[in-house]
């Protein structure tokens, strides 16, 4: 009792001290657990997470190889990417011995037909809808993988549903599309709404469509393709494979009729599993010399996936500095909290006093030791539960897309961490009475006054003498 009453008197005669020690603890804490484990989040993104990503691969012009290719030249089509080129792939996929499927993504052109209009804004400029084929966009997802990895970029519903690509269905959707916001706003449609767009090799042929959804693009498209962004993306339609081949817009494999507008911009991607499957295909094109020239191999997935990572690799790389400085600084400031408290000249009197009332050493240096726990380890259990506790919302408050939270084992890091600090601070204080030397009991300063023996008998003479006179 001793002992723990002196640790509270000494901390209570230097609140402001006590405070700040408290403070400091609390703060280091709490932003080295919120700033570890987002560096850590970002880690595992780049390493353990990249790694199983659900990866895709795709075949497609390079950019050099679209620039052949003129949104008002149809006969450019012949630059497409076949189904015997893509064939061609699949079959070394095959031998490869990696399984896969495969899903496929099919755009043509059309022209808007009646009262319907396309939303301003495209590069086609006055180019007749024969040279161009019209200032629409229709494309067909075969699968939901398939809208996904999209070079028009990905997109959200905002009202009413997705496609349905259910392709075992005996009465599948036929009609459905979806459009995009600003479209359905410049022609006044609704989920519902019924419309009609014309074929771009034939304005007297129409197809009509029924508003499905309404969708807002979440991404920005890939600026390679000429046909595509020539035209506002704001004005593709998108529907499923059964919708699109209904409308008489998939021609049939190697049907040499069809030219022009009506060769369809056939875009196969292979779904390969995982990053490692992806990587291993691709040194397998490599040594069968492929792809050809003026063709890149890419994975929308990975690329999409690392994309997203920008954001959060940004904060990481702040976050990282101002954590080492926080743990610099705040290390600094609690060792030099410690040491004066200890070290002050007040305290070479309580060391004295105590000594020469029979405390011991040890004792005094356990209450060294008590007064650092009760300033720090309260403190540092809070800010570790806070910091553990608020690292996801705060996370969330400065990136978006990637959950953040303190793992197991960087939580126990920061336990045997922390305790270790404190105690080597503990152990710091109490070995000043190792360092307090007995010479300092008599030291000329304060209430010990301390003189020689010689000057104290010639003072008891001098007051002697002049009690006699």
């Amino acid at each position: 009792m001793f002992v723990l009453s002196n640790a509270w008197r000494a901390m209570m005669r230097s609140k402001g001290r006590t405070a700040l020690t408290a403070i400091i603890a609390l703060v280091v804490t709490f932003g080295t657990v919120a700033g570890l484990a987002i560096v850590q989040e970002n880690h595992t993104a780049h390493t353990d997470d990249y790694d199983v990503q659900k990866a895709t691969l795709a075949i497609r012009p390079s950019a050099a190889a679209w620039k052949k290719v003129s949104p008002s030249d149809s006969a450019s089509t012949k630059h497409y990417m076949t189904w015997t080129d893509y064939t061609e792939y699949a079959t070394i996929i095959q031998q490869a011995g990696v399984t896969l499927d495969f899903t496929v993504t099919e755009t043509v052109p059309a022209r808007v037909s009646g009262d319907l209009k396309a939303v301003s804004g495209d590069k086609l400029g006055s180019a007749s809808d024969d040279k161009t084929g019209g200032q629409l966009i229709w494309r067909a997802f075969w699968t939901k993988d398939a809208a996904s990895a999209s070079d028009l970029g990905t997109f959200k519903i905002v009202s009413g549903k997705n496609l349905s690509y259910n392709n075992q269905s005996s009465n599948p959707d036929t009609t459905g599309a979806l459009v995009s916001s600003a479209f359905a706003k410049a022609n006044n449609l609704k989920v519902g709404s019924k419309f009609k767009v014309a074929a771009a090799s034939d304005a007297s042929t129409t197809a009509e469509l029924t508003v499905r959804g309404i969708y807002e693009y979440t991404a920005a498209a890939d600026a390679d393709n000429p046909v595509v962004t020539a035209r506002n993306r704001e004005n593709a339609i998108f529907t499923n494979y059964q919708t699109f081949a209904k409308a008489g817009l998939d021609p049939q494999t190697g049907d040499s009729s069809v030219s022009g507008w009506q060769v369809p911009d056939l875009n196969v991607v292979f779904n390969v599993t995982d990053s490692a499957s992806y990587k291993k295909l691709v040194a397998t094109f490599k040594k069968s010399k492929l792809p050809a020239s003026g063709y890149t191999v890419s994975s929308p997935s990975l690329e999409a996936y690392v994309q997203s990572l920008k954001s959060m690799d940004a904060v990481a790389a702040n976050v990282k500095t101002s954590t080492i400085v926080l743990l610099a600084v705040g290390g600094v400031l609690l060792l030099a909290l410690v040491l004066v408290g200890v070290w002050g000249p007040k305290r070479d009197d309580e060391i004295g006093m105590a000594l020469v009332s029979g405390v011991s050493r040890g004792r005094l240096g356990w209450q060294f030791m008590l007064e650092v726990f009760f300033t720090t380890l309260p403190f540092y259990v809070i800010g570790l539960v806070g910091g553990i506790f608020a690292t996801k919302p705060l996370a969330a408050a400065l990136f978006t897309g990637h959950e953040v939270t303190a793992s197991s084992s960087l939580i126990w890091n920061m336990v045997w961490g922390g305790l270790g600090t404190i105690l080597v601070l503990a152990i710091l204080a109490a070995l000043r009475l190792a360092f307090f030397r007995a010479d300092k009991l008599f030291a000329a300063d304060g209430d010990w006054g301390s003189v020689s023996e010689t000057e104290t008998i010639e003072a008891d003479s001098n007051d002697d003498a002049e009690a006699k006179a």
